[in-house]
């Protein structure tokens, strides 16, 4: 089975399944080790009798199982039941397994039905005709227990459903917003749970098409939801859905939304949910030739209402005046701030066009274009917004140079020393494209919403400079990647959100030592319209080399941020799972370790863990994450007794199995021992606790392949004094090592040995 959900191909319904098998004789390994306590048997997972374990040096005694009566399991009537070896049924059963294996379903986050209600929402002629048809006004709930929502992109249709659900069902319903982490929507990894309303997205073209069985099996999941009280709303992007071929059942009602919601209400709407009413008055004041809030989508219009915010803080920044924004009775009586967010909204498309238009040889008008040169310039105005001016300089000669090839017949300036010498000076040139320098040579640029306009033009209509442009802004913004080049990079990868705008920028930041991808990647996947892409590029890097050690770094980040949901800690859980299972190198195996064990530290982080290690006990993930999260979770600190051990059956782990596979794997081995010694080491001036820990370890460490790795524990438990002063590795020696051997081995030529 795969080690990863994306990848589960387990049974998507709930089973129980019976493992039947005949008497298995259990043979008692007496090798070197001292017999003490009750022996760990074994079992064989076949019909009929498994072989023998081969006699050891010293001999061996066999002793069969007590005879187990037939048990009857009577089946339930809703859950299936699935019976290995049928033919042994009939038969008497010697051993009887059961083991309940619940579905890998999709994850999700808790929704506050308040909160919702009170988020800002506009609802129009055409929202409200969708909203009418999905109701039923009799019973104030929504006609079917499955709905899909279709509509285009950055509609506001995840708006839609929230709404819907927050005030069209009953106050004992618990919201979820799940988390499609899949490789293609599939009805059996929906969540099926008591009392729940489920709303879930699907935009990504590559992930989330809906098929023609995942459509028609959600006519049988709305009976299922019905009987569980529970609803679902999908919305679906509408180049994703098929009306000729998705034709859902009778169950399932489909409502498509032909536009988003008004532009000029939604601004109005979330400036006044920011308690920031005083501004909508300046709204009627923007300059009508340069900004337009008509054929703004829902998410354009909820961006511009935070463009305004920001122009207003900006305003009085700079100016040290004071809006009485939350006044609603103010009046747009400050030119100057309607001045800056005029430019702020403004797209500047057309100043734009002039500026990078045919390439002009003079500056004689100011419509004319800029220069190779100038363009650097302004580009690097846009991005720093306010540096001294030689930085300003360096930047700009940094970008020239990585458009220009080296081995270009132009010179690393772009133009040769003497053309740029007789040209316009520095000061000039920034004046010329819109900054300006102090006597002290600091350069402004505080335009922010023309400073992106311009990023981003450059961006949209010259594909050719998307590479150069990010290797520069990687570049420019050093190992520590400053926060103008981040929110410049974020600005463009995620403008549209493309799987090929990922891809770029990890191809460019590959051999880059800059933290600008991880800080890029942790806004992407907590934006709400691209998170999915993001994921699901961090997946496919996760199994190359190349970039594993990147995606720990963000994995790491997603992990340490409290804010981070519970979803998408899991999605960062299955990324650092898969680069384990898929990169050989130690420095990497060495990350996942050190992340793990940062979460060893936090009770939501020990949670993760065992969740990881109980997978891998399971067999439903692969074993190196398991085992390095068990090796995390060793190293919790407590006192007297081990973490583990007061808490290990609580938290869902068979400690003494993960001890006896990871001593008798020679690989792992030596990363449990020193953690075991210091198990020891803490509890040893307790003499109940150092009594409880030998008891837990001793069995253990009889087991088969466990002669390396208990001697290397006695190495290393040589020094450790007890509260009694007797020597713990002695101790251990005495309880595990036969009395008949004792004259051949010592501790010292065990290690020689080892």
């Amino acid at each position: 089975m795969s080690d990863d959900p994306e990848r589960s191909t387990s049974n998507p319904d709930e089973l129980r399944t019976l493992n039947m098998a005949t008497p298995t004789p259990h043979t008692e390994n007496r090798s070197w080790f001292a017999q003490r306590g009750t022996p760990t048997s074994t079992s064989s997972g076949g019909h009929g009798t498994a072989a023998p374990t081969p006699p050891s040096p010293i001999g061996t005694e066999v002793r069969q199982p007590a005879q187990i009566s037939p048990a009857v399991v009577p089946p339930s009537p809703t859950v299936p039941v699935s019976i290995q070896q049928a033919d042994v049924v009939a038969n008497v059963v010697k051993n009887l397994h059961i083991e309940k294996r619940t579905r890998d379903v999709l994850d999700g986050v808790d929704l506050d039905r308040d909160d919702i209600r009170q988020q800002p929402f506009v609802r129009d002629n055409e929202w409200s005709n969708a909203w009418n048809k999905v109701v039923n006004p009799a019973t104030s709930r929504p006609n079917q227990r499955v709905l899909l929502v279709v509509a285009p992109g950055s509609y506001g249709s995840t708006t839609f459903a929230l709404q819907l659900l927050a005030r069209h069902t009953g106050a004992h319903i618990d919201l979820v917003k799940l988390d499609a982490d899949w490789t293609a929507p599939k009805v059996g990894r929906l969540p099926l749970v008591d009392r729940r309303a489920f709303q879930l997205d699907l935009k990504d073209p590559d992930r989330d098409r809906p098929s023609t069985d995942f459509v028609s099996a959600l006519d049988r999941h709305a009976q299922d939801l019905e009987a569980c009280d529970s609803y679902l709303v999908i919305t679906v992007a509408e180049e994703l859905y098929d009306h000729k071929l998705l034709l859902p059942g009778s169950n399932v009602q489909v409502v498509r939304l032909h536009a988003p919601p008004p532009a000029r209400q939604v601004v109005e709407a979330h400036l006044r949910a920011r308690d920031c009413v005083g501004l909508v008055p300046y709204l009627d004041v923007l300059d009508p030739t340069r900004v337009s809030l008509d054929g703004l989508d829902a998410v354009e219009a909820v961006r511009a209402a935070g463009t305004v915010i920001t122009a207003w803080q900006e305003y009085e920044r700079a100016t040290l005046t004071t809006v009485a924004v939350t006044d609603p009775h103010t009046v747009a009586s400050d030119n100057a701030l309607a001045v800056r967010m005029t430019d702020a909204l403004s797209d500047w498309r057309d100043k734009l066009d002039k500026l990078f238009g045919e390439t002009a040889t003079i500056h004689g008008g100011k419509d004319a274009s800029l220069t190779f040169d100038d363009r650097c310039l302004l580009l690097s105005l846009a991005a720093r917004q306010s540096s001294p001016l030689p930085d300003i300089a360096q930047s700009a000669r940094m970008l020239q140079e990585t458009v220009t090839p080296a081995d270009s017949a132009r010179s690393a300036l772009g133009t040769g020393a003497q053309a740029v010498f007789t040209g316009r000076g520095l000061r000039r040139r920034v004046i010329d494209v819109g900054g300006s320098v102090d006597s002290h040579d600091a350069v402004a640029f505080d335009r922010p919403g023309y400073g992106k306009a311009v990023l981003t033009y450059v961006w949209d209509n010259y594909e050719v400079m998307r590479r150069p442009l990010l290797q520069w802004l990687v570049k420019d913004g050093g190992a520590s990647a400053a926060e103008y080049s981040v929110d410049a990079v974020s600005t463009l990868i995620l403008r549209h959100g493309g799987a090929e705008h990922f891809s770029l920028l990890g191809s460019v930041t590959r051999g880059a030592k800059s933290d600008l991808l991880p800080a890029v990647m942790l806004r992407a996947v907590r934006d709400e319209h691209i998170g999915r892409q993001a994921w699901g590029t961090l997946y496919r890097w996760a199994g190359t080399q190349e970039f594993a050690g990147l995606v720990v770094a963000i994995c790491q980040r997603v992990l340490s941020d409290q804010a981070a949901s519970a979803s998408m800690a899991k999605m960062a859980m299955v990324r650092l799972r898969r680069v384990v299972h898929t990169s050989p190198a130690d420095d990497t195996r060495n990350a996942v370790m050190e992340v793990f064990t940062e979460l060893s530290g936090r009770p939501d982080g020990i949670e993760r863990l065992a969740e990881e290690v109980q997978a891998w006990q399971d067999a439903k993930a692969g074993s190196r994450a398991g085992a390095l999260a068990f090796l995390a979770l060793m190293s919790t600190h407590q006192e007297p007794l081990p973490h583990l051990l007061t808490h290990g059956e609580s938290l869902g782990i068979d400690v003494n199995r993960a001890l006896g596979d990871l001593l008798g794997d020679m690989s792992t081995a030596p990363d449990v021992i020193p953690r075991l010694s210091s198990w020891i080491a803490a509890s040893a001036t307790d003499e109940s606790a150092y009594d409880e820990v030998v008891a837990r370890l001793v069995p253990v460490l009889r087991g088969h392949r466990m002669f390396q790795a208990s001697m290397g524990l006695m190495q290393a438990l040589k020094d450790v004094r007890t509260a009694t002063g007797e020597n713990a590795g002695a101790d251990f020696y005495e309880h595990l090592v036969d009395k008949r051997l004792r004259p051949l081995i010592s501790i010292e030529e065990a290690e020689e040995r080892a």
